[in-house]
């Protein structure tokens, strides 16, 4: 199940509500951020992952969505509110492409909350942004992160040797791709 409601810019799933982030989630996005489990899994995510980050992040997210530069959504469940985590894409409007990017809470990873919003973000990706196709990357040493894009309906496309610096050293990417099943 997929809903997109164009005038709260959300998206509903089976279990999520994937919505714009507001700063009274700043205090949570910095204590999910700030774990050495999200930051080693994560590309470009500062640590330590202050509540001033978090409140600058958001901030600036009215402005990444007008400028079609990236989309970033609180993913949370739809009974509770509870903030899980994120859920993004970034843009590249010469090529028409999107590429995703999550952090979740490790206290709920193994629950099928980031296939449930990748595969939401795909859909919005494909159905509302048109894009011709969505890629994603991760750390080699992530698997996890590349079952979730599996799980999403991505294939693997290839490897970036010593690609990224992470933790004092160069690591590889595994890169992913979807191509829009709408063409």
């Amino acid at each position: 199940m997929f809903k997109f409601d164009p005038q709260n810019n959300s998206m509903e799933t089976e279990r999520l509500l994937l919505r714009r982030f507001v700063l009274s989630d700043a205090a949570r996005v910095a204590a999910i951020c700030n774990t050495e489990e999200v930051y080693k899994g994560t590309l470009a995510l500062p640590h330590p992952y202050t509540e001033e980050s978090a409140t600058w992040w958001i901030n600036h997210q009215d402005e990444n969505f007008s400028k079609d530069y990236y989309y970033d959504y609180a993913i949370t469940d739809k009974q509770t509110g509870e903030l899980y985590g994120c859920m993004g894409m970034g843009v590249d409007l010469n090529s028409n492409m999107g590429e995703i990017g999550y952090w979740i809470d490790p206290n709920h990873w193994n629950k099928g909350i980031a296939t449930e919003a990748a595969k939401a973000i795909i859909q919005y990706g494909f159905d509302v942004k048109k894009f011709h196709k969505i890629n994603a990357r991760f750390f080699t040493y992530n698997p996890a992160s590349g079952r979730v894009m599996e799980k999403a309906g991505m294939e693997r496309e290839g490897l970036q040797k010593k690609h990224v610096w992470k933790i004092d050293k160069f690591e590889d990417i595994i890169l992913y791709g979807i191509l829009n099943p709408n063409e």
